[in-house]
């Protein structure tokens, strides 16, 4: 049996959140995806050291913003950090950061798709 992955980022709901702006959502979504290196490596850190607490609150802040960015694979790995910051391993940890970086890449290419067939139809709001 398969299991069913949402998309990476929900165009329509996030431009819905942009007042249909497509600028802005570009604009924001880029925003999003040019950080997730650095918040992916941070928690990364944050698991080796561990401290529980601090991966806790990062994992919760990048819930947040995934699910005002519309993007729910990513929030759901933040979600999965967030509860499990307390309880898992470091190796399960580690595997939890892997599988959120994961998701951002997989946002970062639909978002690339996205940009794409924007400036293929002519939009240069998304240049």
């Amino acid at each position: 049996m398969t299991t069913h992955r949402p998309s990476p980022f929900q165009r329509d709901e996030l431009l819905e959140r942009m007042m249909g702006n497509v600028e802005m959502m570009h604009r924001m979504l880029g925003k999003f995806v040019a950080a997730a290196p650095e918040v992916c490596d941070l928690l990364e850190s944050t698991v080796r050291l561990g401290d529980a607490e601090a991966i806790a609150s990062c994992a919760h802040r990048q819930k947040g913003a995934a699910q005002t960015m519309a993007a729910p694979c990513v929030a759901d790995c933040a979600a999965k950090l967030e509860q499990r910051a307390t309880t898992a391993s470091t190796a399960e940890l580690l595997a939890l950061v892997e599988e959120f970086r994961d998701a951002h890449r997989a946002l970062q290419s639909a978002w690339a798709a996205e940009c794409d067939a924007s400036c293929a139809v002519g939009n240069p709001a998304s240049a």
